[in-house]
């Protein structure tokens, strides 16, 4: 009897001791790890031309780099007032971005991450081509948003006028004004056109197949490009090595979209595969998105000349990564 009265207490010994260490352990993990600073990213609405950073948090590519990346969605005039007051540190609407620049307001883009946009023009059943949008009121998101820009210009690929249209702006509300008859058609997302499609609405036009224009980038402010170099180095870092699993790693990524958007496995991939040759491995912009969007501004602000790239771009913190990594 005394024999098991001692093994039993040798045994709750046992079992404090081992709690004890896992307490301890735990103690010294949680205090060695660095706190993440909070990464605070802008985008125009929840799309595919965001799936690098849902890809990079999800994966823990940002946390890698020390950073709790934050995605919030922001109509264009609150993103650059935020950009303006440091409340946040980026915002992805690249287009967006290059005309305030132009206008005169202190941001820059200093990386893009797709030279294809996954925007579609989406319009009821009944509507079979484009032709006949003549007359109609179209959903578009906001004036002079990239979004605007792809509509325009979708449509005047098929010879329509801006004077034979008209765009109802309702920033991320198309969808619903499109599924709810407020408008017979819309420039959606690539998530948003597979539910349309689902509901029976149409697809009219597919900007990735006529269009180069670069999205999903990021752009801050040139105050912070001065003052917040070092930390805005790290998070370009992060997302270019987000962007590479993106365009490499399909089944790294469907995963991630299929949980984020609450989608089957069949309706990601056809998203995915929509754009899959358009992601920038090397953050810049291709000549060709370069030029459309440069003669869209030109011909939009009447400006004499075409942008300059160093008035939109500043691709520095892109040159210092490249040298670090030779």
């Amino acid at each position: 009897m005394a024999n098991m009265k001692l093994n039993r207490a040798s045994f709750v010994i046992a079992i404090m001791v081992s709690l004890l260490l896992c307490l301890v352990t735990t103690i010294a993990y949680a205090q060695q790890k660095p706190k993440l600073r909070p990464l605070r990213v802008a985008l125009p609405s929840h799309t595919i031309g965001a799936t690098q950073y849902y890809v990079g948090r999800s994966t823990g590519i940002f946390e890698g780099h020390g950073f709790d990346l934050q995605l919030l969605v922001l109509e264009q005039r609150a993103a650059l007032a935020a950009l303006m007051t440091g409340d946040l540190d980026f915002y992805t609407a690249t287009g967006t971005s290059t005309r305030s620049a132009l206008r005169g307001v202190p941001v820059r883009c200093v990386m893009v991450g797709l030279n294809r946009p996954d925007h579609v023009l989406v319009a009821a059943k009944e509507i079979v081509n484009i032709e006949q949008l003549r007359g109609k009121v179209i959903g578009g998101y906001t004036a002079n948003a990239t979004v605007n820009v792809i509509l325009m210009e979708l449509l005047r690929r098929k010879g329509l006028k801006p004077d034979e249209y008209k765009i109802l702006n309702v920033g991320t509300a198309r969808f619903a004004a499109l599924a709810g008859g407020s408008v017979p058609a819309a420039v959606l997302n690539g998530l948003e056109t597979v539910k349309a499609v689902k509901q029976g609405f149409r697809p009219l036009a597919r900007a990735a197949e006529v269009i180069e224009l670069a999205t999903g980038g990021l752009c801050t402010t040139v105050n912070s490009l001065q003052t917040k170099r070092d930390i805005l180095r790290a998070a370009v870092q992060a997302a270019l090595e987000s962007i590479k699993v993106t365009a490499t790693q399909k089944e790294k990524v469907l995963p991630v979209l299929m949980k984020q958007f609450s989608l089957v496995y069949e309706d990601v991939s056809y998203i995915y595969d929509n754009v899959h040759s358009g992601w920038a491995l090397d953050g810049r912009p291709t000549p060709g998105s370069q030029k459309f969007e440069f003669d869209l501004a030109q011909k939009e602000m009447g400006l004499k000349e075409p942008p300059r790239p160093e008035q939109v771009y500043d691709f520095s913190l892109l040159d210092e990564i490249g040298k670090s990594s030779r």
